[in-house]
């Protein structure tokens, strides 16, 4: 579980690393690309701004077209025509003195405001409203011109502004022949103007009548304007729109510019920010978090933004939790399923049956702990009556100390078959468990060889508690010297023997008797086994006894850390008495 924990915590610190180069890198492409994207936005608010330019100018330019267009236009240039008739029909009647007209009366070239008469200083006569009627030298393009004639009572024309169509001399009738009924109602007093269509414009035909000073009409003025827009007037209209937006667009295109550039600059760098913060967030630095500085589009994304590291992050949490909870159920199942088979090896190994002992009782008891703890014991019966006694205890848990009991056990068979000598068979196991055992892992193992007949016991002990000998009221240990098994090698063990008297018993044990501890943390203790086993000296109930003292010390709430191994050994007084097995 550790190390599955420290190699994830290995690769997050990776990950981190990567996501910070890979970040930078992030940071430098986005800064290429965001800089296009301003040059982009400023592109557009430039286009925009032509868009503007064009559109102002082309509605200005529609304004103006529908307002020449509009029949108001006929009303105006009708008006202005009549103006001007009449102010012409007052300079011919002042040039006339009152009786009849001049015949020398000439529209002046380059004077087109006055009726004048040669050599007159025409600054001193009527002027004229409008300088739309402009004397004509040369013949023009279009049959819409504005001009004004003086015609004189006989219908001829005396004065003419546009003499190369309309020469002097020449019968007005002839000259416009729709506009004659108009001409001679003039010529009798009456003045009139009508609108007519002449190349696809209007044009406004006005007579006024010039009248001496009894008020009869001695001639008669006509103006003809058109109401339309000409040619000429077209272009220079056009020409003077494409000016006017050319000039338009140099004055404000650098406005649009620096527009465009201050309004972008702004979005850019946050759209940035927030493109290197995701390259680092999906490379592995979920700590990156983006400042919300608007409530704009862009501030939504970086709200967004927030809130998605934050589920990231409870996402990742929540998945590793589950990981590391996944790991301990599975750590867990492969524990249980190791503690079974731990446990399946143990229970095979010990033995099924206690030997049956003429004068002798013999009583095993194991209680493992929930965890295996590695204890062993075994009864090795010999040909010639004799009993081997085993008891020992595996330094670890779990399947290696079960797999290392199961070895030792059959190397004590092996060596007690192959010499009578205690101590040389924990060496020969000795020598051979430290060639094959892992390095830390030991046995220790108390061996004795049991001759009914005498009630010798003979024996060697490698790092076992020491078994506690009952002799009337008194407890002895049984000491022997030598090294556990497996832990150093070429080791001797020393032997000793004693003779068991009758009603005399041994009490072999491992240490999960005397290291069990109650809640203060007090362990069991040899001294407090010593004391139990000289109050107590009925051998049949000694095992109920110990762990009943053993589970008062200890209180109901005690979880067994170790296996409880115990192995009486009684030489009883009558000797046909039998062994009662457990």
């Amino acid at each position: 579980m550790e190390k599955n924990g420290q190699k994830g915590n290995n690769i997050m610190k990776s990950k981190v690393r990567v996501g910070k180069a890979s970040g930078r890198r992030g940071r430098q492409e986005g800064l290429r690309m965001w800089s296009k994207l301003q040059f982009r936005m400023t592109i557009s608010y430039l286009v925009v701004t032509v868009v503007i330019v064009l559109l102002l100018e082309f509605l200005i330019g529609l304004v103006i077209s529908l307002i020449l267009t509009s029949p108001l236009v006929d009303d105006v240039v009708s008006n202005t025509a009549r103006q001007t008739a009449h102010a012409y029909a007052l300079q011919a009647a002042v040039n006339a003195g009152g009786t009849t007209l001049d015949p020398r009366s000439t529209f002046q070239p380059g004077v087109p405001s006055s009726i004048a008469l040669p050599g007159d200083d025409s600054s001193q006569r009527i002027p004229i409203i409008s300088d739309g009627v402009s004397y004509i030298s040369h013949p023009a393009s279009s049959q819409a011109v504005a001009f004004a004639l003086l015609i004189a009572p006989n219908g001829r024309v005396l004065a003419s502004s546009y003499p190369a169509r309309y020469p002097v001399s020449t019968p007005a009738a002839h000259l416009l022949p729709k506009q004659a009924i108009l001409i001679s109602n003039a010529l009798a007093g009456r003045a009139g103007s009508t609108v007519d269509d002449a190349s696809q414009v209007h044009v406004v035909s006005t007579v006024e009548p010039v009248l001496n000073k009894s008020k009869q009409p001695i001639g008669a003025v006509y103006v003809q304007m058109p109401t339309g827009i000409s040619g000429d007037i077209f272009t220079s209209f056009v020409g003077i729109w494409a000016r006017t937006a050319s000039a338009w667009l140099l004055l404000l295109l650098p406005f649009g510019a620096l527009f465009g550039v201050l309004t972008s600059r702004n979005i850019v760098r946050r759209i940035h920010r927030l493109v290197g913060a995701t390259a680092e967030f999906a490379n592995g630095d979920y700590s990156q978090r983006v400042p919300v500085t608007r409530r704009d589009e862009v501030g939504q994304l970086e709200r967004q933004f927030n809130q998605m590291a934050e589920q990231m992050i409870a996402s990742i949490e929540e998945k590793q939790r589950l990981t590391e909870q996944h790991a301990r159920l599975e750590e867990r199942a492969r524990f249980e399923q190791e503690l079974q088979t731990a446990q399946y090896i143990q229970r095979a190994l010990l033995p099924k049956d206690v030997p049956a002992l003429p004068g002798w009782r013999l009583m095993p008891f194991y209680r493992p702990a929930r965890e295996v703890g590695g204890d062993l014991y075994d009864f090795i019966p010999f040909e010639d009556g004799r009993l081997g006694i085993v008891i020992g205890d595996v330094t670890d848990k779990g399947i290696p100390a079960a797999l290392i009991m199961a070895t030792t056990c059959t190397m004590l068979r092996t060596a007690a078959q192959a010499t009578d000598s205690p101590g040389e068979v924990l060496a020969r196991v000795n020598d051979l468990l430290y060639a094959e055992t892992p390095s830390r892992m030991f046995v220790t193992c108390f061996y004795a060889i049991l001759d009914p007949a005498s009630g010798r016991l003979c024996y060697a002990n490698a790092g076992q508690d020491l078994p506690f000998r009952r002799q009337a009221d008194e407890v002895h240990e049984l000491h022997a010297r030598g090294m556990p098994l497996g832990l150093m090698p070429a080791m001797v063990y020393e032997e000793q023997e004693v003779i068991l008297a009758p009603g005399e018993y041994v009490l072999f044990y491992s240490d999960g008797l005397v290291e069990a501890h109650n809640p203060g943390r007090e362990m069991f203790g040899f001294p407090r086994l010593r004391t139990l086993l000289a109050e107590h000296a009925d051998w049949a109930s000694l095992i109920d006894y110990l762990l009943n003292e053993l589970r008062c010390f200890t209180g109901e709430a005690w979880e067994q850390e170790d296996d409880v191994t115990l192995v009486t050994l009684q030489r009883t007084q009558t000797p046909q008495e039998e062994v009662s097995p457990a």
